[in-house]
C-alpha cells in the first residue's frame, strides 16, 4: 500500500526526496496536489495530504503552520483507516513542524513514534528522514546516533542531495562534540560532494556550508578565515539573522566590541517579542560576553542570568555550561568569591558529564567510521580486481606463445619460490594474528574505561538529587552534613576512578561513606555490617573501583526502602557484606532483609517515580568486558530469600570477583 504514495507524487513531478535545495514551496506542485485531493479518497487522500505537508518543509520559505495544517487531517484519516505508513508519515510531519517552532521535546515524541513503523515496513526513504530529524531534536543534548544512521541510509540509497545535507549535519554533530577538525572535514566533504554532483545550494539561498564553516573557524580561533566564509554566507542570504550573529561572534573574537555589540543587541527585542527562546539565549550570552570584555559587569550579569534561566528551562547543555563559566568570571571581577565559586563548580560538574558523553559517542563513532571505511575499501578492491582481470585476459591473448615458452623456465624455479612464499605467509599470518589480538585488547580497555567514566555522572546525579531533597524540605543541617560527606565521597570516587584497580580497603572505605549517606537520607531506617569468613588481606587484594556500590544501591532502593510501605509491617532494614578469599577470587555475599524483587517490582509499578537500575546495568557490562580481558571469570547471581511459608524475606547477591595482588597491579 505504501507504494501508492509514490505513484501519486510521480504524476505531479519529481520525487520529493530529491528536491532538497529547490525553491520551496513549489506553487505549481501544491496546486496540482490540491486538485488531486479534491477527487481522491481513502489511502490516496492520506498520501496526498502528507505530500502537501511535505511541500512546506524546505528553507528558505518554511511554514510550520502549513505543515501541521495538512498533516493533522492526514493523521486523523490514517488512524480511521488503520493505514500505518500514512499515520507514521503524518506523525513525522507534525514532528518537523514542532522542530521549526523549536519545540524540540514535543517534536522528539512525534518522531520517535514514527521511526519504528518505518523500520518495520522497510521504508528506507522515510526512515532516513526520520533519523535525520530526530538527530536535529537532540543537538542540544549531544545525542548523535540518529544523524549517523540517516547518513548511512542515504549513502546506501545513492541519494546525492541528501548525502550532501547529511554530511553537513554530521559536521554540526562533530562541532557539538567539540571535535572541530573532523567537523570542518565533514562540512568540506559536503560542499565538495554538492559541487561534484551538480547541487547548486547557492541558488536556493541556503547557508548550509559557508555559515557553519565560518563558525567553526571562529571556534578554532582563526577569525580571518571565519570572516571570509561568513561574508559569503551573508551575500547568499542577507536577511539571515543567525549568520549575522555568527559574524558578530567573530568580531568579538577580534576584540571589535562595539561592532559586535550592535549586532547582538539588534535582534533582542524581536526574539523576546516572538518568544524565540532558542535564539534569544544565544544572543544574550554573546552580549553578556561582550559587556564583560568591556568591563561592564552590571549589564553582563543581567544578560548572563537571563540567558542561563532560558537555557536551564530548555535543558540546552552547551549554553548552560557557557553561562555558568561566564557568570563565574563576572562574579570574580565583582570580587564576589562565593558566587564565583558556586558557578565554577556548576560549570565543572556539568562539563565533566558532557565530556564523558562526548567520549562515549566518539568511541562509537570512530568504530562506525572504521566499519564504513572497510566497506568502501572492499568495494574499491573488487572494482580494481575486475579491471585487472580484464586487462590480464587481453594481454594473455597477445602473449600466448611467450607464456608457453616462459612456462618451462617458471617450472624450474617453482619449487624454490613456493617454499619461500610458504614460509613468508606463515610469518605474515603469525604477525597478523598478533596485531589483531593487540587491537582487540586495546578496544576492550577503551570500552572498560568508557563504562568506568560513565559510572561517575550516574553516581554523582543520585547524590545531588538527595541533597536537593533535603534543601527542598528545608532540612539545612541534614543537607550540610550530607554535603560534607558527599564532598569527601566525590574526592574518593574521582581518585579511585583514575585507576583500573584499587585495594579492597579503599573500595570498602568508599562503600562505608556511601552507606552512611544513604542512612542519613533514609533516617537511619537500616543498618549494615562487614564480616570476613576467612582471613582477607584488604590491602593486598585489588579489584575494579565502584564495583560493590551499585549492588548496595540496588538493595537499598529496591528492597530496604520499601519495608515500611507494606501494610502492617514496621521493620528495620539490614544489609550485610560477607567476604571470603578463595584462590584468586574474592567472594562477596550481599544480603538484605528487604521486600524481595517481586514485591519491589509491584511497588515500583504503582509509584509515580520509577527508579532505573542504571548503575547495575553498567556494572554488568563492566564485568562482561573484564572477563574478556582476563583469564578469570567475574560474575554475580541474585537469589530471592523466603521463609518456611514461602514469603519473601529479602535478597542475596553472590558476587565472584577475579582480583589481583599488589605486585600484579
Amino acid at each position: 500500500m505504501w507504494r501508492a504514495k509514490k505513484i501519486i507524487i510521480t504524476t505531479v513531478g519529481t520525487l520529493l526526496t530529491f528536491v532538497l535545495f529547490a525553491q520551496h514551496p513549489n506553487r505549481k506542485k501544491i496546486d496540482s496536489l490540491k486538485k488531486i485531493l479534491q477527487t481522491t479518497q481513502a489511502i490516496n487522500k492520506i498520501n496526498c495530504l502528507n505530500a502537501l505537508s511535505e511541500e512546506y518543509w524546505w528553507p528558505p520559505h518554511v511554514y510550520p503552520d502549513s505543515i501541521s495544517i495538512w498533516a493533522t487531517p492526514a493523521n486523523n484519516e490514517a488512524a480511521n483507516y488503520n493505514y500505518r505508513l500514512g499515520w507514521a508519515e503524518s506523525e513525522m510531519h507534525l514532528g518537523v513542524s514542532e522542530i521549526y517552532r523549536k519545540n524540540f521535546v514535543t517534536a522528539e515524541k512525534y518522531l520517535r513514534t514514527a521511526l519504528p513503523i518505518f523500520d518495520s515496513l522497510h521504508d528506507t526513504n522515510d526512515e532516513g528522514w526520520c533519523n535525520l530529524w530526530i538527530g536535529q531534536t537532540l543537538y542540544s543534548e549531544n545525542d548523535f546516533d540518529y544523524c549517523t544512521k540517516s547518513l548511512l541510509i542515504r549513502q546506501r540509497m545513492s541519494d546525492d542531495v541528501c548525502v550532501s545535507a547529511s554530511l553537513a549535519n554530521m559536521g554540526y554533530l562533530y562541532k557539538s562534540a567539540g571535535d572541530y577538525t573532523d567537523a570542518l572535514n565533514y562540512y568540506q566533504q559536503g560542499m565538495q560532494y554538492a559541487h561534484t554532483h551538480g547541487i547548486n545550494y547557492y541558488a536556493a539561498n541556503w547557508n548550509y556550508f559557508d555559515e557553519p564553516i565560518g563558525a567553526i573557524y571562529q571556534l578554532m580561533n582563526n577569525p580571518d578565515s571565519s570572516l571570509f566564509y561568513l561574508r559569503n554566507a551573508i551575500e547568499i542570504d542577507p536577511n539571515n539573522q543567525m549568520t549575522r550573529i555568527s559574524y558578530g561572534e567573530t568580531l568579538l573574537l577580534k576584540k571589535q566590541y562595539d561592532s559586535a555589540l550592535n549586532i547582538f543587541l539588534n535582534p533582542l527585542a524581536h526574539f523576546r517579542k516572538g518568544n524565540d527562546q532558542w535564539d534569544l539565549m544565544r544572543v544574550l550570552l554573546d552580549a553578556a560576553k561582550t559587556y564583560n570584555a568591556q568591563h561592564n559587569e552590571t549589564k553582563a550579569l543581567l544578560l548572563a542570568n537571563e540567558g542561563l534561566s532560558i537555557a536551564q528551562k530548555a535543558n540546552v547543555k552547551p549554553y548552560i555550561i557557557q553561562s555558568n563559566f561566564l557568570l563565574s568570571q563576572i562574579y570574580q571581577a565583582l570580587k564576589k568569591e562565593d558566587s564565583a565559586y558556586f558557578f565554577m563548580r556548576q560549570y565543572v560538574l556539568l562539563n565533566d558529564s558532557v565530556k564523558n558523553q562526548q567520549f562515549l559517542w566518539r568511541l562509537t563513532s570512530y568504530k562506525k567510521q572504521a566499519d564504513f571505511q572497510e566497506q568502501i575499501n572492499k568495494v574499491s578492491f573488487l572494482n580494481k580486481e575486475n579491471t585487472s582481470n580484464k586487462e590480464k585476459l587481453k594481454q594473455a591473448a597477445q602473449l600466448k606463445w611467450a607464456f608457453i615458452i616462459g612456462l618451462l623456465l617458471m617450472a624450474l624455479a617453482a619449487v624454490i619460490i613456493y617454499r619461500n612464499l610458504s614460509l613468508k605467509r606463515k610469518n605474515e599470518n603469525l604477525e597478523s594474528e598478533k596485531r589483531q589480538s593487540e587491537l582487540q585488547n586495546k578496544a576492550i580497555d577503551l570500552e572498560i574505561q568508557a563504562l568506568r567514566s560513565q559510572m561517575n555522572p550516574h553516581f554523582i546525579f543520585n547524590c545531588l538529587s538527595s541533597i536537593n531533597r533535603f534543601i527542598l524540605k528545608n532540612k539545612t543541617e541534614e543537607a550540610s552534613d550530607y554535603l560534607t560527606k558527599f564532598s569527601r565521597l566525590i574526592r574518593m570516587v574521582l581518585n579511585n576512578s583514575k585507576q583500573s584497580f584499587i585495594s579492597l580497603e579503599d573500595e570498602l572505605e568508599t562503600l562505608r561513606l556511601y552507606l552512611e549517606m544513604e542512612r542519613l537520607r533514609f533516617k537511619n531506617s537500616f543498618d549494615y555490617s562487614f564480616t570476613y569468613t576467612n582471613p582477607v588481606d584488604a590491602n593486598n587484594i585489588f579489584i575494579p573501583p565502584l564495583l560493590l556500590q551499585p549492588f548496595a544501591e540496588n538493595a537499598i532502593w529496591h528492597g530496604l526502602m520499601h519495608l515500611n510501605e507494606q501494610a502492617g509491617k514496621q521493620k528495620k532494614g539490614f544489609l550485610s557484606f560477607d567476604f571470603s578469599a578463595v584462590e584468586k577470587f574474592l567472594i562477596c555475599v550481599i544480603t538484605d532483609n528487604g521486600v524481595g524483587r517481586e514485591q519491589a517490582e509491584l511497588l515500583k509499578s504503582k509509584s509515580a517515580e520509577k527508579q532505573k537500575s542504571m548503575g547495575l546495568k553498567i556494572t554488568t557490562e563492566r564485568l562482561s568486558l573484564l572477563n574478556n580481558n582476563s583469564n578469570g571469570q567475574t560474575f554475580f547471581t541474585i537469589e530471592d530469600l523466603v521463609d518456611e511459608n514461602g514469603n519473601a524475606t529479602g535478597t542475596s547477591v553472590h558476587l565472584k570477583i577475579f582480583y589481583k595482588e599488589m605486585m600484579e597491579v
